[in-house]
């Protein structure tokens, strides 16, 4: 009697403990949305700017690094089409190294055409070189996530224009206004890849940069922008377009490059975090196995920052 009346409640109290720690570490998955200055800091110093001997440009952005006996290879994810020709040469202006020391410029490197992949069936490809240096990698998230609403920044380096005569990074914030993935069902309608749609400002020479959510991971490479009468890769090096543009830009999702190259973290040396975002700038107390608040703790509490981003001035800022 005595084995039988205690074996029971022994054997809950076990189970109880151990389902708790289950929970909080599904609550922990999430991660934290960040301030949008945050998120253009990791672009500076991981966005590239491409340029090619026949004057055209645009962009790409860092997104792993492999060691190869005492040197550094890197790969840059960008548009095919800022690297469309063959018969040229590309160099590319890397971001300031994180290991520099006194003079901290720029560096410009130039690629052997051997060193430019192009993945098949899709608007991307792959640009790897070699340096000294170390340099900041983007991490890529899931693009799944990035749905209707959701908050995105896009970053790069236009073409100068009347105000602005002078190359320079440049990084815009918007929303997710579209999800074009149906046309995944049908190959001959996908466009080259490009399923999902923004409302950030973008111009020509920022094609191949990065589209980063709201916890700075890279979701996207932003491509083309919509105009009413569409001249193909008119984001391009060239920013040929015969009609004004519409105000929505179109980017290829990191995981149309997933499905073509699953391996892409083994290959590249890639950083990867597909985690969904968690939006509150309040992080959340964690109570674990209980509701007293005595054994709750708050930290790094941001109830008085600023928001991610207006939305109020999205539709203020849909021409260049």
């Amino acid at each position: 009697m005595f084995f039988n009346r205690y074996l029971i409640p022994i054997c809950l109290t076990i189970t109880t403990i151990a389902i708790a720690p289950v929970e909080v570490t599904a609550a922990r998955r999430e991660t934290r949305a960040i301030l949008a200055r945050e998120v253009g800091s990791i672009a500076k110093k991981t966005v590239v700017r491409i340029e090619s001997a026949e004057g055209t440009f645009g962009s790409g952005v860092i997104i792993g690094r492999v060691e190869r006996g005492n040197k550094n290879i890197y790969t840059i994810l960008t548009a095919a089409h800022v690297v469309r020709s063959t018969d040229t040469k590309y160099k590319i202006i890397t971001p300031i190294p994180v290991n520099s020391l006194g003079v901290r410029k720029r560096t410009v490197i130039d690629v052997n055409i051997k060193n430019i992949k192009r993945i098949p069936n899709v608007d991307l490809a792959e640009i790897s070189f070699e340096s000294n240096h170390i340099f900041a990698i983007g991490t890529l998230g899931n693009s799944e996530y990035a749905d209707e609403g959701s908050p995105v920044y896009v970053a790069g380096f236009p073409k100068p224009g009347q105000a602005i005569n002078r190359i320079a990074f440049q990084f815009t914030g918007g929303m997710i206004s579209s999800r074009l993935d149906e046309s995944d069902l049908n190959p001959k309608e996908m466009n080259n890849g490009y399923d999902i749609s923004y409302t950030n400002i973008t111009r020509a020479g920022m094609s191949g940069g990065p589209v980063f959510d709201a916890a700075g991971r890279i979701v996207a490479i932003h491509g083309q922008g919509d105009r009413n009468n569409q001249v193909p890769g008119e984001e391009a090096s060239t920013g040929l377009g015969s009609e004004e543009k519409t105000g929505f830009n179109l980017g290829i999702p990191i995981q149309t490059l997933f499905r073509i190259q699953p391996h892409t973290r083994n290959l590249v040396g890639a950083r990867v975090d597909a985690s969904p975002v968690n939006y509150q700038l309040l992080d959340r107390s964690l109570t674990i196995g209980t509701n007293n608040k005595k054994f709750a703790r708050r930290f790094r509490t941001r109830a008085d920052a600023p928001p991610i981003f207006d939305v109020t001035k999205v539709d203020e800022q849909t021409y260049d």
